[in-house]
């Protein structure tokens, strides 16, 4: 079982996507969707997450314009 995050751009701020994961992958059960202020709100939302079903780590997928994606600087 894992937990995965995703942050993307909103008008008012960003969406978060939390989900659960089986071991192959698969989502289980329903994602939640919600507006967060901030990258750090989500993080903070998917690490509570993760520790109730008793994991130490979770996957952050950022889709935001300052995501850090491959060569920027």
């Amino acid at each position: 079982m894992s937990v995965r995050l995703k942050i993307e751009d909103d008008r008012e701020g960003f969406v978060a996507t939390i989900s659960q994961r089986d071991d192959m992958g698969k989502v289980v059960g329903r994602p939640s969707v919600v507006p967060v202020s901030s990258k750090e709100e989500a993080k903070q939302q998917a690490k509570t997450l993760a520790r109730s079903l008793g994991l130490k780590v979770y996957g952050i997928i950022d889709k935001t314009d300052a995501g850090g994606s491959p060569g920027s600087p």
